[in-house]
């Protein structure tokens, strides 16, 4: 089965037929598929049961798929960090990095996640707001 006739197939389906326009007005899809061509993920529509974490999940591919390409590296990094809290033994906490070379620019490459510390400046009143709480400035340093 290719994207459109599973579109066609997701047309009907009441949960999924929302999620199509995101895609349909493009001339490409993204995939993530195995070395046997196995199709792992359509994002942001649909991922492969193969793909599904259980109690006895032991390596995770974090992926994320977005139009804001500084949002999704930093929600991987998050991502990335709080999944290797749940490493075994002396792995804990331990991030495997990947390269990405991209098709259409094979020199212009990177490693992700990048887990880089960013400073900034935030101004505590709208932390309260966000998180519902009243922590003072010197309770914040």
């Amino acid at each position: 089965m290719n994207a459109e006739e599973l579109f066609e197939v997701f047309k009907s389906d009441m949960k999924m037929k929302k999620f199509l326009p995101i895609l349909e007005c493009h001339e490409k899809y993204p995939v993530f598929y195995d070395k046997n061509r196995q199709v792992l993920s359509l994002p942001p529509i649909i991922n492969s049961e193969t793909t599904k974490i259980s109690l006895d999940t032991k390596n995770v591919f974090i992926e994320i798929t977005g139009t804001d390409l500084m949002k999704c590296k930093i929600c991987l990094a998050i991502l990335a960090a709080q999944f290797s809290e749940y490493c075994g033994g002396d792995n804990k906490f331990t991030i495997e990095q990947v390269k990405i070379t991209y098709e259409a620019e094979p020199e212009n490459n990177e490693i992700t996640p990048a887990l880089q510390y960013i400073d900034f400046d935030v101004e505590l009143s709208h932390v309260n707001r966000l998180l519902g709480i009243n922590i003072d400035v010197e309770k914040a340093r």
